[in-house]
């Protein structure tokens, strides 16, 4: 796994209340992290975004794989679920999931 590529899963509850919930792995180098974004996830229309983004931490001893887990509101239509790790004010890791191959849980 690189560096920032996060693996990303869905799961969809389409029974009401409908919910997504988003999981992903990101393997993250040792004297960084990860934060997430005031006000994300997201969403605007048919996609959420889940943006973190990456600063020092030297109490980060060694290299990691992080897990991270988002639940929210779902209307039941088509949905896109973005994830982003952004650095320097680039995307250095990108993950876009549909609801359409989302897992029923």
């Amino acid at each position: 796994m690189n560096n920032y590529k996060p693996y990303s899963y869905l799961y969809k509850k389409s029974s009401e209340p409908a919910k997504l919930t988003s999981c992903f792995a990101v393997m993250v180098p040792a004297g960084k992290k990860i934060t997430l974004r005031p006000g994300d996830p997201s969403t605007s229309g048919d996609e959420t975004h889940i943006r973190y983004d990456v600063s020092n931490d030297s109490s980060q001893l060694r290299n990691r794989q992080e897990e991270h887990e988002h639940e929210f509101a779902w209307d039941g239509d088509p949905h896109d679920v973005v994830v982003e790790i952004v650095s320097g004010g680039s995307i250095v890791g990108h993950g876009t999931i549909s609801s359409s191959n989302a897992d029923e849980f």
